[in-house]
């Protein structure tokens, strides 16, 4: 793994010959292993290199195929190699590195190449008897690739910086964007899986390729899972059971290719646990450990959790280790970390804005330690519950009502009361706003309704959401609503299958691993994996209202019961985030105070509304409701980066990097 770069510059002339070390050159802040660089004149290609799989020492990047017409640029593990050496009639016996496979698959298969590729890549190809330059970014969104284009040039690159050096002053923020990200409630940051922070720069969606040519850019969607993901149906759970273990099982040990040790984030519930467990006697039978790192509130925190809430899960973690010996466990809390320690260093990583503060605490501290201990692959289970560990009881009985199964529905109910241990009664009144229809419901509730504001609750500045016309967008995600919608297994299947958290995901982890020198891999976001998932009915993730019915037949006798068999409790990780920030809260009203007397801020935000908040608020964080603070962290993360955005401005005020 690593980072790209690459211009292409059309009319005959050399502009690239500066415009593309200077572009690479904005890549070099990463501790690359090594690094490389071609040009023609008007091509320039840019490769640096992590030596995280033992065949990423031997990468000569950018490479060049055995005829010489051909120029890779890749940032890539491919995870199906040993299915490739036999189909490109390559020599087992040899160490063959990803570059050389990803140039043999696309002499052989051309612009299809990538739907015979497995694994977590963006590259690009140069066809220098064409003049056509080939990008693809993997199915699954798991590295980025940005790019921008002007009159006479077209430039990539993993991350956004240097494309906006490139740009100059013609780098601008993108309205729209940060009307979206300022709008959504909750972590999601985009509605648009192409756009990015900044005005005219692009990322490749996930399963997408393009090709450029002199004046010509066309894209195309080579995978789609809607489309293309054929229902997989079989005689008996067992056979289910036996294809899901095959196929995970495959994914994890495709994972542990590692040129170092080899660490995990983990927790005490399944996803992380799961894949734990598959890959400790893998690693075993190398004579090699599983590093993990768990998180644990700070010492003083102690509030009592609810009765399904779990806030240490150090002792489910511990039946993992005692398990399986060679799973060595560091517990840490980071006491001296809070959501505002790292705000500006993660500014500089994501290079935009961002929410997910609560767990960056221990996340990206973890990293750094797991680096250190020379960890360079870091596993988790960041996309489990969507795929191995899915199982939405909601969904299931949406699903059944509407397919006119009263009487499964039913017997899902009643076991369901038994699982949980409450009433029959209780849990059918719990059911009815499940399987009432969404306007119903709105009809219902038309009162309470009346003068509802669905930006009450996030910072966006009104105007600049009707400018940008963000409901339409909110509407087309189903996020800031008055009234829950629960949709059935068809539904919800879309938005599994939605390349926003994909994009998102794969933008955290991807700059996060540039940072911190590590790669970051997830099993349950394997394509095969996927697509299993997705393919089986509903009945397999959910039955007698059990929720996540598939990993736990599946995990049997591989994940401790404790953990395996557990229906009520879920681990709350993070739950410490708001008693961290007792001796910020002072210092971070004041900043968010700041705020509002910024000639910039109401083009953005809701000044007004903010202020509101800020009178209200209580002076001990732990009387304010958590989304308040959310909400006033957002707030301050934006303005810090609109002043980084600013600084940098006028730092590169001088700069072009494309001649005129």
């Amino acid at each position: 793994m690593g980072a790209i770069s690459g211009i292409c510059v059309f009319g005959g002339d050399r502009k690239a010959v500066s415009a593309g070390p200077a572009l690479f050159g904005q890549l070099k802040i990463y501790s690359f292993q090594g690094t490389g660089e071609w040009t023609d004149g008007s091509v320039h290609l840019g490769c640096g290199v992590f030596h995280h799989t033992p065949e990423s020492k031997l990468e000569e990047l950018p490479g060049e195929n055995e005829s010489g017409s051909l120029v890779l640029a890749a940032d890539a593990i491919i995870d199906n190699r040993a299915e490739l050496l036999e189909q490109l009639g390559l020599d087992e016996t040899q160490v063959v590195t990803d570059g050389t496979l990803i140039l043999k698959a696309y002499e052989k298969w051309g612009h299809a190449c990538p739907n015979h590729l497995i694994g977590d890549y963006a590259f690009a190809v140069w066809d220098k008897e064409r003049r056509e330059l080939f990008l693809v970014r993997d199915a699954m969104g798991s590295r980025t690739l940005y790019y921008t284009q002007g009159a006479d040039y077209f430039a990539f690159c993993t991350v956004e910086k240097p494309l906006v050096a490139l740009r100059g002053e013609e780098a601008e923020l993108n309205e729209k964007w940060i009307a979206d990200f300022l709008s959504i409630e909750g972590i999601q940051h985009e509605t648009d899986p192409e756009e990015t922070v900044y005005r005219d720069i692009y990322q490749l969606p996930p399963a997408h390729t393009a090709v450029v040519r002199a004046g010509e850019f066309l894209k195309n969607r080579y995978w789609d899972p809607l489309k293309d993901i054929k229902p997989v149906r079989f005689a008996s759970d067992e056979e289910y059971e036996e294809a899901f273990n095959r196929i995970f099982k495959e994914a994890v040990a495709c994972r542990l290719r590692s040129a170092g040790e080899t660490g995990i984030f983990l927790s005490g519930g399944m996803d992380s646990g799961s894949i734990a467990c598959v890959a400790a006697p893998l690693l075993e039978a190398q004579g090699r450990k599983l590093h993990g790192f768990t998180s644990v509130p700070v010492p003083d925190f102690d509030k009592k959790p609810p009765r399904m809430r779990v806030y240490n899960e150090a002792p489910e973690v511990d039946l993992i280790a005692e398990a399986y010996p060679n799973v060595e466990i560091t517990y840490s809390s980071f006491a001296e970390k809070n959501c505002t320690t790292d705000i500006d260093e993660l500014i500089r990583i994501f290079e935009q804005p961002y929410k997910i503060f609560r767990n960056m605490t221990w996340y990206h501290s973890f990293l750094k330690l797991a680096a250190e201990r020379n960890c360079t692959v870091m596993l988790n289970g960041q996309s489990g519950n969507n795929t191995i560990s899915y199982g939405n009881f909601a969904v299931h009985l949406m699903t059944l009502w509407k397919r006119g199964r009263a009487f499964s529905a039913v017997r899902e109910l009643l076991g369901f009361s038994r699982l949980v241990n409450e009433p029959i009664s209780k849990v059918f009144k719990s059911a009815i706003p499940v399987v009432t229809p969404y306007r119903l419901k709105l009809w219902r509730s038309r009162r309470e309704l009346r003068g509802y504001d669905r930006f009450r609750g996030v910072p966006v500045n009104r105007s600049l959401a009707r400018k940008w016309k963000v409901e339409s967008r909110l509407d087309a995600i189903g996020t800031n609503v008055p009234v829950q919608r629960y949709p059935d297994y068809r539904e919800d299947l879309k938005s599994r299958t939605s390349p926003l958290p994909l994009v998102h995901i794969g933008a955290v982890e991807t700059k996060l691993s540039l940072a911190n020198g590590i790669t970051i891999r997830d099993p349950s976001r394997d394509r095969r994996v996927f697509e299993f998932c997705m393919a089986i009915p509903s009945g397999q993730f959910v039955r007698h209202g059990q929720e996540r019915y598939l990993l736990r037949r599946a995990m049997k006798g591989i994940l401790p019961d404790p953990i395996r068999l557990n229906i009520i409790k879920k681990g709350l990780q993070s739950a410490d985030w708001i008693h961290r920030l007792v001796p910020e809260w002072p210092s971070l009203l004041a900043e968010a105070r700041k705020i509002l007397d910024r000639e910039d801020s109401e083009r953005y935000l809701e000044t007004e509304q903010l202020r509101e908040l800020l009178d209200e608020v209580s002076r001990d964080v732990a009387k304010v409701d958590e989304d308040r603070v959310a909400y006033i962290l957002t707030a301050v993360i934006f303005a810090r980066f609109v002043d980084s955005y600013k600084r940098e401005r006028i730092s590169r005020h001088t700069k072009h990097y494309i001649p005129s």
